[in-house]
């Protein structure tokens, strides 16, 4: 009794230095994406600053603006940003999983518009990440109980995306960051 006791705590512990370390690697990754956006939009920002060009194409500039849109809807997207804002203390892995599809769906939606303002190339591959995206929290959540903990669900779809060797979502946003970079030559 008692060692089972001490294998469960045990085997929690682990569980919980697991996803503290795969949590700690996603936020640093993350970061090192969001210098990155800041840096970009810098650049952007001073290169269209309004007293430098009075008469600045008013087409280009929204161009470059849905071009940012398609990479914070796909950074919003990714799962290593979105889990941690859905997740909620006591959360089922099946509430977790609707939450997640929700907000992949929601994020899409507002953004639809954008399309027109970009290449068919780039919109193939967000609609392809954002399905791919759909699929990894679907494929994660089949195998769990949806009555089992919404860290379990986190911790299989952080995981499962760690296997994949290319990310939809990173090609999509290599494809958005060098077609905004021909933009403004």
């Amino acid at each position: 009794m008692t060692t089972e006791i001490f294998v469960y705590i045990a085997f929690s512990l682990f569980l919980l230095v697991l996803v503290f370390f795969l949590m700690k690697a996603f936020v640093r990754y993350n970061e090192k994406h969001m210098n990155f956006l800041k840096k970009e939009h810098e650049l952007l920002s001073q290169r269209f600053a309004p007293e430098r060009y009075p008469k600045q194409n008013s087409m280009l500039q929204t161009r470059v603006q849905a071009y940012e849109r398609m990479v914070l809807l796909l950074e919003r997207i990714n799962p290593s940003q979105m889990i941690p804002r859905s997740l909620a203390p006591g959360q089922t892995a099946r509430s977790l999983e609707i939450k997640l599809q929700q907000t992949i769906r929601e994020e899409f939606e507002h953004n639809l518009s954008q399309q027109i303002y970009i290449s068919d190339l780039s919109w193939e591959l967000v609609k392809t990440a954002r399905e791919s995206v759909s699929q990894r929290i679907r494929k994660a959540a089949e195998p769990l109980d949806p009555s089992a903990p919404a860290s379990d669900l986190a911790q299989a779809i952080l995981v499962g995306g760690l296997e994949k060797e290319t990310d939809p979502v990173e090609k999509a946003l290599t494809l958005l960051k060098k077609e905004v970079r021909e933009l403004l030559k």
